[in-house]
C-alpha cells in the first residue's frame, strides 16, 4: 500500500466507512426484512382465501349435485316422481342444503321441507322483477346459476342454485336450492380466522340497478384500498380479504435499523482497530484471494457440467441462479418461454428478476429464492398465465446448490407444465361424485368388491336395507348376507362371473336381524384400479314374487276353465305354432301333446277345405275376428262337423288366434231335418188346417188355398180378384182397416187380425188372420200373405179352456209351495252338514250356500202366496230376505245399519231370483270384507222405476276394494255370480270401489206393475 493511500484513508476514516457501510447493510436488510413480511403476510392472506374459496367451491359443487339429482325426479312426460322421499335424503345427507324446490315453468310447486316455507307455494319468480333477471341468465347459461344473496319472502337471506331442467330441447323449469348465508358463511370457514387479523368481505353486483352491494358486517375502519379477492362465476360474487395486524413489520424495520446502527458503531470500531495491522490484514487478502480464484475456476466447471446437465430433459423448464439471483445455465425452454411471457430475451450472468415486469411476480420470485438460497427444498404448484400466456398449472420446484463446505452457492429451479394432469383430477373428483350420487339414487342395493370378497364401494341403500354400518361392510364377506343353504349356489355364480363375465341369481337377502327378503342380482367383471372385482346390482322382487304366485293361481283357473269348456279350445302363432289348447282337444283329435306341439292347424282339416281355412285364419289376423264350419279330422281321419271362431289376441307380446270349435253334428242332423220339413210344409202349405190367402199392394186376393175353399165356401177362380173388405163383417171394418194400414204403409212387418167374416152361404163365422208383407230388395211391398184360422168352435172351446185353467193354477201354486219346502229342507240339510265342519273358510261356503237357498226359497214362497202365481212384491221379498241374510251373517258384523228406501211393485220370477241373489252376494261381500276394520257402517239399498225400467242402488262406506281386486275383472265365486246375474237381468251398471263400495245397475222390467199403498 502506497503513502498517498495510508493518508487518504486512515484507519479511523476507513472505520467509520466500515461502519457507514455495516449501518447500509443494516437498513437494506431492515426495508428486505420488512418486504419479506409484507409478503408473507400477502402470502398468508392469499392462502386463507384460497381455503376459504376451496370450501365454497366444495359448498357449490355439494348444491350443484343436490339440485342435479333433484331433477332426475321429473321424467321424460315432465311428471314429477318421489319427490318428497329423494329431497328428505338430499336434505338428511346434505350439511349445506337449507331447502330445495322444483319450479315447473317458474311458479315454486314443490318445496322440501315445507315446515317454514308454505308462503313460497305458488311463487312466480319469473313475474318478480327483482329475481327474475338471474332466474333468465340461468336459462341462458344452460348450467347451474347461483342468485343472490337475495331476502327470502318466507324471511332471512339465502343463496339460490337454480339448474335449468329441459325436456325435448325445451325448458320445463328448475330445480333450485336454497343455502341460507349463515349457512353460506358458516361452511367458508371465515369464524375460523380471527377478526383481529383478517376481514372478510361478500359482495355482488345487483342486476337491477348496477351497483356492489355487501353482505357481510362493514367495518368502517378498514378501506378496501389494497386488498386479495376471488370470483365466483356460478354466482358472480366477490369475496374479499385483507390483512389488518400489520404493525409487526413496521416494529421489526425500527429494530433491525437500530440494531444495524449499533452494529455499524461496533465494526467501524473493530475496522480501525485492525487496520492498524496492516500486515496481518495483506497477508489475509492474499490468501482470500487465492481460494477466490481457486473457487472461481471450480464454480466455472461445475457451471459447464450444470449446464450440459439443465439441457437434457426436453419436457421440463430449468435454470440456476448464483447467490445474486444471475443466470448460471438455463435450458432453451425456459429461455422460450421467457420469451413468451415477457418478450425478453435472456442472457447468461444476468439478474433473472430484472427479466420480470410484473412487480408482484418479482416479489413473489425473490421470496421463493431467498429460500431456496437459505439451503430450504421445496416446491409447490401455481396456477399462472397473461395475456401472451393462457393460464397454465405449474409444480416449481427450489433446489438450493450446495459447496464442499455446505455452503449454498446458487439454486436451481424445476419447472414442470401439469395443467393436464390438474385438469384430469378435477374430472375424475367430479365424475366420482357424479357417481356417487348415482349410486346412491338407485332403487336397488350396488355392490363393487374383489375376488376375495372384500367390498371396495356400495350404496346407502345396502347398509339401510341389511342394517350394517359402513365399518362391518368393510369387514363383511358378500356371502355373509344369505342363508346357509344358499351360499352354495351363490359362491358358485360369483365364481362364475370371474369366469364368463357376468351372471345373475335369485336368491334371499339376509338382513342383520335376520329378516329374509327376496332379491334379484346381477354381477359383471369389471377391472378396478387393476384388480379383478363384481360389480352389480340387487333389486327387490317380493312384489314380483307374489304376483307370480296370483299369475300361477289365475293360470291354474283358466286352466280348468279351458278344460271345462265343451268344445275344443285353442291359442296358436301366426305361424300357426299351438301354444295352448284343452284336454278335450286331445280326446276329440286322439292327438298327444307332444304331437300337438308339433302339429299345424290346418292338419286338422281335409285336402279340399284347406285353403278356406287358411283364408279364414288369415282374415282373423287382419280383421280381428271369423268364424267358419267344417269338418273336423281326427288322428284316425274320421270327421266331425265343427263350428269354428277365432279372435286376434297379443299373448307375451305375439299376435294369435284364440278361438273354440263347437261339434254342430247334431245341428247339422237338425238342419237337414229341418230342410226336409220345409220341402214337406211347402207341399203341404196349401192343404194345411189353415188357410191361405195372398194379396197384391191394393189387398186384391191373388192366392186362395184349398182350405179357404172349406172355410168360406168360394173357389178360387170365384173370389181372384175380389178385395180383402169385401169378406169382412160390416161391423168389423173400420177397425181391420187400422191393422191393414199398418201392413200397407210399412209400420209393422207383420200382424194379427181377429173378426167376423161372411161365407159364401152367408153366415157369418169368427176367423184369425196372420198377415205378414212380402218385400222386394227396395224394400218395396209387393205381397201381402195371410194365414186364416175359422176360430168359431174354438170361442166356444175357451168356457171349457177357462175351467181348465183354474184347476192348472191351483196346481202351480202347490208346485211353488213344494218347491219352497224341498229347498228349505235343502237349507237345513246344508245347515247340518255345516255344523260338522270345522273349517273356517269351508263353514263360510256353506253359510252363503245356504243364503242363497233361502233368497230362491223366498221367492218360491211369495210365489205361492200371490193370487196371479207370477210376479213377486219386491218390497215384501227383500224385506224378508235383508233381515235373513243379516241374521246369518251376525258373527261378522259391528254395528251395521240397513238404510232401505224401496217402492212396492211386482216383477215376475225370472228377475225376483236374479235380484235376490245379487243382493245376497252384495251384502255378504259387504258383512265379511267392508267393514273388517270399522266398528260402525251402513248398508244402502234403493230400488226406483221408471216405465218399464227399473234401477237398484247398492252402496256401503266400508274399506273399498283394494289394488288387488277389481270388479270387471271377477277372481272369485262371489264376485262371478254377480256378474252373471247382472248379465242375466241384462243390466248396464256403473261401479265405483274407492274407499266405498257403489253399484248401480238398470234393467228392463219384463213385468211391472205399481202397487199403490
Amino acid at each position: 500500500m502506497n503513502k498517498g493511500t495510508k493518508t487518504i484513508f486512515s484507519p479511523i476514516l476507513s472505520g467509520f466507512l466500515v461502519g457507514i457501510f455495516v449501518f447500509c447493510i443494516g437498513l437494506m436488510i431492515a426495508s428486505l426484512r420488512y418486504q419479506v413480511l409484507i409478503q408473507h403476510q400477502e402470502r398468508e392472506s392469499k392462502e386463507v382465501l384460497e381455503l376459504v374459496e376451496q370450501n365454497i367451491e366444495r359448498t357449490i359443487q355439494e348444491s350443484y349435485s343436490a339440485a342435479l339429482t333433484l331433477a332426475l325426479t321429473v321424467n321424460d312426460e315432465g311428471e314429477v316422481k318421489n319427490f318428497n322421499k329423494i329431497a328428505e335424503t338430499l336434505y338428511k345427507n346434505s350439511n349445506v342444503v337449507d331447502v330445495l324446490e322444483l319450479v315447473p315453468d317458474g311458479i315454486i310447486k314443490y318445496v322440501y321441507p315445507l315446515e317454514g316455507n308454505e308462503s313460497v307455494i305458488g311463487y312466480d319468480i319469473l313475474s318478480d322483477p327483482k329475481v327474475n333477471a338471474e332466474v333468465l341468465k340461468t336459462a341462458e347459461l344452460g348450467n347451474i346459476y347461483f342468485a343472490g344473496p337475495i331476502s327470502l319472502k318466507q324471511g332471512g337471506q339465502a343463496v339460490i342454485g337454480r339448474l335449468p331442467i329441459t325436456i325435448d330441447e325445451e325448458i320445463w323449469g328448475y330445480s333450485a336450492i336454497l343455502i341460507y348465508l349463515e349457512t353460506l358463511i358458516e361452511e367458508s370457514g371465515i369464524h375460523q380466522f380471527s377478526k383481529d387479523r383478517y376481514y372478510f368481505q361478500l359482495s355482488k353486483v345487483n342486476p337491477n340497478t348496477g351497483e356492489e352491494e355487501f353482505f357481510l358486517p362493514v367495518n368502517k375502519e378498514v378501506e378496501l384500498n389494497s386488498y386479495s379477492s376471488i370470483n365466483f362465476p356460478e354466482g358472480d360474487w366477490r369475496l374479499y380479504t385483507k390483512r389488518i395486524d400489520v404493525d409487526f413489520a413496521e416494529t421489526s424495520f425500527l429494530v433491525i435499523a437500530l440494531s444495524s446502527l449499533l452494529g455499524g458503531l461496533l465494526c467501524g470500531f473493530i475496522t480501525t482497530k485492525f487496520l492498524r495491522r496492516p500486515k496481518e490484514l495483506e497477508e489475509l487478502l492474499k490468501q482470500n484471494t487465492e481460494k477466490l480464484l481457486l473457487s472461481k475456476e471450480k464454480f466455472r466447471k461445475n457451471s459447464e457440467l450444470l449446464q450440459s446437465i439443465l439441457e437434457s430433459p426436453q419436457d421440463m423448464i430449468i435454470f440456476s441462479l448464483d447467490t445474486n439471483y444471475k443466470y448460471l445455465a438455463f435450458t432453451s425452454s425456459h429461455k422460450r418461454i421467457m420469451k413468451k411471457l415477457w418478450g425478453q430475451d435472456i442472457k447468461l450472468g444476468k439478474n433473472m428478476i430484472e427479466y420480470v415486469p410484473d412487480q408482484e411476480i418479482k416479489k413473489q420470485l425473490k421470496t421463493d429464492f431467498d429460500r431456496a438460497l437459505r439451503g430450504e427444498h421445496f416446491d409447490y404448484i401455481q396456477k399462472y398465465g397473461n395475456k401472451n400466456f393462457p393460464d397454465q398449472y405449474w409444480e416449481n420446484r427450489f433446489v438450493p446448490i450446495m459447496s464442499k463446505d455446505n455452503s449454498v452457492v446458487g439454486l436451481t429451479l424445476y419447472v414442470t407444465n401439469i395443467t393436464d394432469r390438474v385438469e384430469a383430477e378435477k374430472e375424475i373428483t367430479l365424475e366420482k361424485q357424479i357417481s356417487d350420487s348415482i349410486i346412491n339414487s338407485l332403487p336397488g342395493v350396488f355392490y363393487l368388491y374383489n375376488k376375495e370378497g372384500k367390498f371396495y364401494r356400495w350404496n346407502k341403500n345396502f347398509e339401510e336395507v341389511v342394517g350394517y354400518t359402513a365399518q362391518e361392510m368393510e369387514e363383511a364377506h358378500p356371502l355373509n348376507f344369505f342363508d346357509e343353504n344358499e351360499k352354495e349356489l351363490l359362491a358358485e355364480k360369483i365364481g362364475n362371473v370371474f369366469i364368463s363375465g357376468e351372471d345373475n341369481v335369485e336368491a334371499n337377502f339376509v338382513s342383520k336381524d335376520g329378516t329374509k327378503t327376496p332379491y334379484y342380482f346381477t354381477g359383471a367383471a369389471i377391472n378396478y384400479k387393476g384388480e379383478e372385482c363384481l360389480l352389480g346390482v340387487g333389486l327387490d322382487i317380493s312384489n314380483q314374487k307374489n304376483i307370480e304366485k296370483e299369475i300361477n293361481l289365475e293360470k291354474q283357473l283358466s286352466d280348468s276353465l279351458i278344460n271345462s269348456l265343451p268344445g275344443v279350445f285353442y291359442l296358436f302363432t301366426k305361424e300357426g305354432k299351438y301354444l295352448r289348447w284343452n284336454k278335450n282337444f286331445e280326446t276329440v283329435t286322439g292327438f298327444t301333446s307332444e304331437e300337438m306341439e308339433t302339429a299345424h292347424p290346418i292338419n286338422f282339416f281335409d285336402v279340399d277345405e284347406k285353403e278356406l281355412l287358411a283364408e279364414k285364419i288369415g282374415n282373423v289376423f287382419v280383421e280381428g275376428t271369423d268364424s267358419v264350419e267344417a269338418n273336423f279330422m281326427m288322428k284316425d281321419g274320421s270327421k266331425i262337423p265343427y263350428f269354428f271362431t277365432g279372435v286376434a289376441v297379443n299373448y307375451n307380446g305375439e299376435e294369435c288366434l284364440l278361438g273354440v270349435g263347437i261339434d254342430i253334428s247334431e245341428r247339422k242332423k237338425a238342419e237337414q231335418k229341418h230342410s226336409e220339413v220345409l220341402q214337406q210344409l211347402q207341399s203341404h202349405l196349401y192343404n194345411s188346417p189353415l188357410g191361405v190367402v195372398e194379396y197384391n199392394s191394393d189387398l186384391n186376393i191373388t192366392t186362395w188355398s184349398k182350405r179357404c175353399e172349406l172355410i168360406f165356401g168360394w173357389t178360387e177362380q170365384e173370389v181372384l180378384g175380389k178385395n180383402a173388405f169385401d169378406l169382412i163383417y160390416e161391423q168389423d171394418k173400420s177397425k181391420t182397416e187400422i191393422i191393414a194400414d199398418e201392413l200397407t204403409k210399412g209400420s209393422v212387418d207383420s200382424n194379427i187380425s181377429h173378426n167376423r167374416n161372411y161365407t159364401k152361404s152367408g153366415k157369418i163365422i169368427d176367423c184369425v188372420w196372420y198377415n205378414t208383407v212380402v218385400k222386394n230388395s227396395s224394400g218395396e211391398i209387393t205381397t201381402v200373405m195371410s194365414l186364416v184360422e175359422d176360430i168359431t168352435e174354438k170361442k166356444k172351446s175357451e168356457e171349457i179352456i177357462e175351467n181348465s185353467l183354474k184347476e192348472k193354477t191351483t196346481l202351480l201354486s202347490e208346485i211353488h209351495h213344494r218347491v219352497k219346502n224341498n229347498l228349505a229342507i235343502v237349507s237345513g240339510l246344508l245347515q247340518l252338514q255345516k255344523n260338522e265342519v270345522k273349517d273356517e273358510k269351508v263353514t263360510a261356503a256353506f253359510e252363503q250356500s245356504i243364503n242363497r237357498i233361502i233368497s230362491i226359497a223366498m221367492v218360491h214362497e211369495l210365489m205361492y202366496k200371490s193370487p196371479e202365481l207370477s210376479s213377486v212384491n219386491i218390497h215384501t221379498y227383500l224385506d224378508m230376505l235383508i233381515p235373513a241374510i243379516a241374521a246369518a251373517m251376525n258373527d261378522h258384523n259391528r254395528n251395521i245399519e240397513f238404510k232401505i228406501e224401496i217402492d212396492e211393485y211386482k216383477l215376475n220370477i225370472n228377475q225376483a231370483i236374479p235380484i235376490g241373489l245379487l243382493l245376497n252376494e252384495l251384502i255378504t261381500n259387504s258383512f265379511k270384507y267392508a267393514f273388517q276394520d270399522q266398528n260402525d257402517g251402513y248398508i244402502k239399498i234403493e230400488l226406483s222405476s221408471s216405465e218399464q225400467s227399473v234401477t237398484i242402488l247398492y252402496e256401503d262406506n266400508g274399506s273399498g276394494f283394494g289394488e288387488e281386486s277389481n270388479f270387471d275383472k271377477p277372481k272369485n265365486l262371489g264376485l262371478n255370480l254377480i256378474h252373471t246375474q247382472l248379465q242375466q237381468l241384462d243390466a248396464t251398471y256403473k261401479v265405483d270401489t274407492e274407499n266405498k263400495f257403489k253399484l248401480e245397475f238398470t234393467f228392463e222390467s219384463e213385468t211391472y206393475e205399481t202397487i199403490e199403498r
